[in-house]
Parts: C-alpha cells; structure tokens; sequence
C-alpha cells in the first residue's frame, strides 16, 4: 500500500517538474531552435540587448570559422598555444569591425575557437 502511495507521490513530482521547466522555457521566451547548440547564448551574453540577435551569432560563427581556417593553413607547423592566441588576436581585431559596444570576451572566443578546430576536416595525419 505505502509503495502505491510513494508511486503516486513521484508521479506528481514529476509532473510538476515538467510543468515547471516548460513554464521557465516559455517565461524566458528562447527560441531553442536558433541556439547554435548553446554558443548563441555564449556569444550574445557578452553583448548589448540591442546587439543580441541570432543573425549578429551566426555574423559571429562565420568570422571565427574563417579566422581558425587561416591560422591552420598559415601556421601550419606551429605550437598549438601559438595558434590558439592567434586565432583569439584575428577574432578580436574581426570581430571589432562590426562595431558592437561591448567587445566579445577572450574566454568566449576561446572556447568558440577551440569548437572550430575541432570542426576542421582532417589532415590525415596517422594518430598513434
């Protein structure tokens, strides 16, 4: 009997908790569709309300996906840390062109930067 009870009981809970993370999707009015996978709150975090638009992240998405491209085939045979801070240097000085008020932060660029080298096509190299 107490475990049909306590069945009941959590079958509420349940409900409750659904309910109430659809009423926080709804109150915050995200369109999920237009997150980018979670980089589009990432990226407009650090911006201005007026800037924090899905076509400024997409503006965003393709800037640094041209900055990683280049450093890859510009700086080959160089460290990873040195590309790395090349790629933060190019995104800053790219990304200030589009004249935003508040600059995009280095930790936010970095990790973007690091999601688009991970996105590169292969070089086929052997990984041992």
């Amino acid at each position: 009997m107490a475990e049909i009870i306590i069945q009941y009981v959590l079958i509420v809970f349940l409900v409750i908790g659904l309910g109430y993370l659809a009423y926080l999707l709804k109150d915050k009015d995200n369109n999920l569709k237009d997150d980018y996978f979670g980089f589009a709150s990432v990226i407009l975090g650090s911006l201005a309300n007026s800037e924090s638009t899905p076509a400024n992240a997409k503006i965003i998405l393709r800037i640094i996906s041209q900055v990683v491209q280049f450093v890859e085939t510009n700086y080959k045979n160089s460290d990873n840390a040195l590309k790395e801070e090349k790629a933060i240097q190019l995104a800053k000085d790219s990304t200030s062109v589009l004249s935003f008020k508040d600059n995009i932060d280095s930790e936010s660029l970095k990790y973007l930067i690091r999601v688009a080298v991970a996105l590169l096509p292969p070089t086929n190299k052997i990984i041992k």
